[in-house]
């Protein structure tokens, strides 16, 4: 058995979510994630002046994404193929925006807006910090998370656009997101409507992507409502906790552990 490098250690630390380190870690992710949504919402009211406690607070959340980046990039095995996944992609998006200075390239800041894509992390498993989700909710959340996130996008790039005294009437993120919310519930006020050519586009594909994502996780929520509840047997597993198993299952789907079920009043 080989020893345990530092370059293993970080690599569990960053990929684990089962120990309490690896879930450290994840609440401590999630915490600047949350810290990074909070601040973009709030820039929308300052335009580029910020205050200098909001930048440097922006500057200390960066600084943490750049060095989980770079660790990230060091423990992947294919570096190039971690560069050009979602996920590595999600990774640099939430960094260079704040990095960028030039007059030219700074409507680009408005990608900071993708740094809520980094939440999908905490979604992939049942695993979530301190207990087990089962699978309707673990769908229910990602079903609640594909709406916010249309909707939180869309908003931070519709405002991005219509900003800055190009809009009158959609001026701050609350603008815009009150906008995207009567958009794509199809209420449609008409109070608020884009002016500039960036903000159609980034209205209709916001109409586009919800008429085919919301429908697609809705559609697997349903599934699980009526196939799950149905079709599981109410047994716990003893190693992870996940309550529903397929009632010819012998070992837990999410930790191969044996699980305990009874048949015909038998115990197994």
């Amino acid at each position: 058995m080989k020893d345990v490098t530092f370059k293993d250690k970080i690599t569990f630390c960053l990929n684990d979510s089962n120990t309490i380190s690896g879930k450290i870690v994840d609440l401590f992710l999630l915490f600047l994630n949350l810290i990074a949504c909070v601040l973009f919402v709030v820039y929308s009211n300052y335009d580029d002046h910020l205050p200098p406690v909001l930048y440097v607070v922006d500057i200390v959340i960066v600084s943490f994404f750049i060095v989980e980046y770079l660790l990230r990039l060091w423990t992947a095995d294919h570096k190039l193929e971690y560069v050009f996944s979602f996920y590595g992609l999600i990774d640099l998006l939430s960094i260079l925006p704040s990095l960028i200075t030039v007059g030219d390239l700074r409507f680009l800041r408005g990608f900071k807006v993708l740094r809520v894509l980094r939440f999908l992390r905490f979604l992939e498993t049942h695993n979530f910090f301190f207990g087990q989700l089962s699978e309707l909710q673990l769908q229910g959340a990602r079903t609640i998370f594909t709406v916010f996130t249309i909707l939180f996008v869309s908003s931070g790039f519709i405002q991005n656009f219509e900003s800055n005294g190009v809009s009158p009437t959609i001026i701050t993120f609350g603008d815009s997101f009150y906008f995207c919310v009567v958009t794509l519930s199809t209420v449609g006020f008409g109070d608020m409507t884009p002016v500039t050519e960036g903000g159609r586009w980034a209205t209709v594909v916001m109409i586009l992507f919800g008429a085919i994502t919301v429908p697609y996780q809705a559609g697997k929520l349903i599934k699980v409502l009526l196939n799950g509840s149905i079709n599981k047997v109410k047994a716990t597993c003893p190693a992870c906790g996940l309550i529903g198993h397929d009632p010819d299952a012998s070992h837990c789907k999410s930790c191969g552990a044996v699980i305990y079920q009874e048949y015909e009043g038998e115990d197994v």
